[in-house]
């Protein structure tokens, strides 16, 4: 019956990525409500909306935590991964208790967080100064303690915020997740498909395929007028390049009839030494033919 037990539990704990998406689409979700309340407030007087900006921000949290954590026992972004809390310790629905200092820690916490420079500046003027002191060193004990269990989530995998782990909640599947049976010819082809792609990784890099490419297109075009020069250019060659076909972008000749991209005739010869006009078969000397379109206007 324990064994039974331990099965179920086993298959109801939350892996660590669907904890870490769930917590990125809860900040997802505020930021996308923000938005759109930001947008009433588009036609107040400038500056109005961050005056009241950490309060508006609680009563949001408070929303979600009302119709979310307190009614479902879970976050939106848990609901849309098919997760909420249980109580850590009989793996049963969270206690009222336990309910309310999520509550407390989500919507109150948060709003002391936001509100903790005016906060500070008004104890600065009004009260003993030591007050600022244990606050800070309060929040810098808080951000150890809270990157020491982050490293302990990523290790087990059981509580990915401290605050879970003070109050005693952790994230779980609603249902259990049972592990799937692969079959050993699914795993033979994965791996198959793996090692080529892995292959394909390594081999296309050295692969010169604008060099191949030239080659095929000089095998298989025939030029229309080879080795012109570039004396009486007409006036049409000036609205193409050669190669992409597009409006010549910083044009470019070398030494035929026909105007290239700068990146287009560039590339090109950089990967192909012997390189050739694609229309004429023309075949330039060397990057130094490369040249700025110059137009003679009679």
């Amino acid at each position: 019956m324990d064994s039974n037990n331990d099965e179920n539990r086993n298959g109801l704990l939350a892996l660590r990525v669907n904890q870490l998406d769930s917590s990125e689409l809860d900040n997802e979700i505020l930021q996308i409500i923000k938005a759109q309340l930001s947008n009433v407030f588009k036609y107040f007087k400038p500056g109005y909306l961050s005056k009241i900006e950490p309060e508006l921000n609680t009563v949001i949290r408070l929303l979600i935590w009302k119709y979310s954590v307190f009614t479902n026992d879970a976050t939106l972004g848990q609901q849309m991964l098919n997760i909420k809390y249980r109580d850590a310790a009989k793996f049963g629905p969270l206690h009222t208790r336990q309910r309310w200092l999520l509550g407390v820690v989500l919507v109150g916490l948060k709003w002391i967080q936001e509100r903790s420079m005016e906060l500070s500046s008004l104890t600065r003027e009004t009260t003993i100064s030591w007050i600022i002191g244990f606050v800070n060193m309060a929040e810098k004990l808080l951000k150890v303690a809270s990157l020491v269990n982050f490293l302990l989530f990523l290790r087990d995998g059981q509580y990915q915020f401290l605050f879970e782990r003070i109050i005693g909640v952790r994230a779980t599947f609603s249902k259990p997740q049972f592990v799937r049976q692969v079959s050993f010819e699914f795993m033979t082809r994965e791996l198959m498909w793996h090692g080529f792609s892995e292959f394909l990784f390594f081999i296309l890099p050295l692969i010169n395929y604008r060099r191949i490419q030239n080659f095929f297109r000089r095998k298989l075009r025939s030029p229309s007028s080879p080795n012109q020069t570039r004396s009486s250019r007409p006036l049409k060659t000036y609205k193409e390049c050669a190669i992409c076909g597009e409006w010549p972008t910083m044009p470019r000749e070398i030494g035929c009839l026909h105007v290239y991209c700068y990146y287009c005739i560039q590339s090109n010869m950089l990967a192909d030494s012997s390189y050739s006009c694609p229309l004429c078969s023309y075949k330039p000397d060397g990057m130094k033919s490369i040249k700025e379109v110059s137009v003679e206007i009679s």
